[in-house]
């Protein structure tokens, strides 16, 4: 059973004012539902608010965001590294894929081949059944494509997969919304990914770090992109 916040909880969780969630809510912009009067809040709804925000807002507010979900989760607050997620044998810098299906289909065989994702078949259906819901394709041409839920079953560590198309495709919103970057980010936890999440869009928004990353000559020059991007960051 899914778990579900009431909206003291919920506050308390993002560090936020309830009468703001209670906004944002009535505004329909975070779903929740009333139950005997209250609000309550799903965490996969609160999971696909959270996504948008931290995709959407400026650093300093994704930093904010990703510092509520370490302290409500009582987990180690040591920094994510994306470096350390991704391997030089899973990023793929001249990807041929062309359409969706195809994308969703080659992207998975990336960690499966090196034994971080065991059932290709079940992460594709997870991710195909995601972007039916929304299109995780986001502004300069990026995406980064994830299960709804963590598929912790079928991968053997939270893993950051990277491809490159060599001509951009569409992929979220029509030929208006080209993509040439997909990421393939794969989590064991909710809190895991979330984290993980806020600390690639902050890197995103790095000025000049996606036309750098375009530019990298080869897989090893990514993990150094990033390495580098990431101690900016600290």
């Amino acid at each position: 059973m899914q778990p579900v916040y009431t909206l003291e909880e919920l506050a308390k969780f993002l560090n936020r004012p309830a009468k703001e969630i209670q906004k944002l809510a009535e505004k329909d912009v975070l779903k929740g539902r009333k139950f005997q009067g209250k609000w309550v809040f799903a965490l996969a709804d609160v999971v696909l608010w959270m996504e948008k925000e931290m995709t959407q807002v400026e650093i300093d507010k994704t930093v904010d965001l990703e510092n509520a979900v370490s302290r409500a989760s009582g987990e180690s607050e040591e920094e994510v590294s994306l470096a350390s997620l991704l391997d030089v044998q899973t990023i793929d810098l001249s990807f041929s894929a062309k359409t969706k299906s195809s994308i969703i289909n080659e992207i998975v065989k990336l960690p499966e081949q090196v034994g971080k994702l065991w059932d290709a078949g079940a992460m594709a259906k997870a991710l195909l059944e995601r972007e039916e819901m929304a299109s995780t394709a986001l502004d300069h041409g990026v995406a980064i494509m994830h299960p709804r839920r963590p598929q912790a079953d079928i991968i053997s560590d939270d893993f950051l997969t990277l491809a490159i198309a060599r001509k951009p495709v569409p992929f979220g919103g029509g030929f208006a919304n080209e993509t040439d970057v997909f990421f393939l980010l794969c989590c064991q936890t909710d809190v895991s990914y979330l984290r993980t999440l806020g600390k690639l869009a902050r890197t995103l928004k790095t000025p000049g770090f996606l036309d750098e990353l375009r530019q990298c000559p080869d897989a090893e020059a990514v993990v150094d992109l990033f390495r580098k991007t990431e101690q900016e960051l600290s």
